[in-house]
């Protein structure tokens, strides 16, 4: 068995896909115990990225393992696929356009055994250069917490510090595979309907307060016309299938506030955001549709002890869902204060 998997999905990467690959292969854990899953996501830009992923696998056979998709299934879809790939005892995941530090697999994999846990979060940076040099850097705030209890599981998930981000992390695959932990497909905004379920499956989960983890930020962005045809909802779509996940396999109700707060954050809320980003504004009818989903998963909501704490943003959401609820309905006025809120906040 290798110890770490490494999961590299590649949609027409081959411009920045080689500075990834070589600083997974100067992994100081040894080539002999890992592998690599680049997973082709379809590409279209005429086999350029099939041709690189091929000569890398032919170059390292006993390391690389290349997986062609015949249908674009978007980050998380490749990602499942290469999950069910995977050999070794831990696995983590790196975008094409993204690098590990050297030391990345080694550091995680042996802080991982030393404290028998099940996920190892570490820092990120996020860089607009590729050509950047980055040094290792170490902090002082290691720290090993138990989730062996469902109170310590509903604290850990409501804690305003945590993210949804699953690159920085290596992953018990076992973990993984044995609770059917899936990121939704052909979506956006996929990353919280894996985190979620592996918050709630796993019992040890390590801080590693090491900077590990290089993400690059791209300049370009989706255009407004093809957000709005494409991607519009997605990330409500994502929590959907979170919710629906959990719910077939008997999670739901254990931890209905818990998620019930995590949906009006994080799939209202920033459902009702994202469109401000793109310079579109929402009609009255998509924001009322936005109101009754988040109701229909959580009639009790507005109930909720964590959504009633006060700040801002509780605040203006709760007053949206509650004329939605109570007052017939969101009407043009509702929609313009709705909409000034937003602007504002931006």
């Amino acid at each position: 068995m290798k110890k770490v998997s490494v999961v590299v999905p590649c949609y027409n990467a081959a411009r920045y896909l080689d500075k990834c690959i070589t600083q997974l292969l100067h992994q100081t854990i040894g080539i002999e115990d890992m592998e690599i899953l680049l997973v082709d996501d379809a590409s279209t830009d005429g086999g350029e990225t099939r041709a690189l992923i091929e000569g890398y696998e032919k170059q390292f056979p006993d390391t690389i393992i290349a997986v062609f998709l015949e249908q674009n299934l978007r980050q998380g879809g490749a990602r499942n696929v290469g999950v069910s790939y995977a050999s070794g005892e831990y696995v983590t995941f790196c975008d094409a356009d993204d690098w590990l530090l050297e030391e990345a697999l080694e550091h995680s994999y042996d802080t991982a055994k030393e404290h028998d846990a099940d996920v190892v979060e570490f820092l990120r940076l996020d860089v607009t250069s590729r050509d950047i040099s980055v040094k290792l850097k170490k902090g002082d705030k290691n720290e090993l917490t138990l989730l062996d209890t469902e109170e310590k599981k509903k604290q850990f998930l409501v804690d305003s510090q945590r993210t949804f981000s699953s690159q920085n992390i290596l992953f018990r695959l076992s973990l993984i595979r044995e609770n059917h932990i899936l990121f939704a497909e052909h979506l956006i905004f996929e990353e919280p309907s894996f985190m979620v379920q592996t918050w709630l499956y796993e019992k040890r989960h390590y801080f590693l307060d090491e900077q590990l983890y290089i993400c690059f930020l791209s300049p370009g962005s989706t255009m407004r016309s093809d957000w709005e045809r494409e991607h519009k909802w997605d990330n409500l779509s994502v929590w959907n299938f979170l919710m629906e996940s959990l719910s077939d396999k008997g999670v739901f109700e254990r931890y209905q506030l818990e998620l019930g707060y995590l949906f009006f954050d994080w799939g209202f809320g920033l459902s009702l955001c994202l469109p401000f980003q793109k310079g579109c504004e929402l009609t009255m009818e998509e924001v009322r549709a936005l109101a009754r989903v988040t109701i229909d998963w959580f009639p009790e909501l507005l109930q909720n002890p964590y959504v009633l704490r006060e700040n801002n943003w509780n605040h203006f959401l709760r007053s949206v869902l509650e004329k939605e609820i109570f007052d017939q309905g969101i009407d043009d006025r509702d929609l313009q204060e709705i909409n000034g809120f937003l602007k504002r906040s931006l």
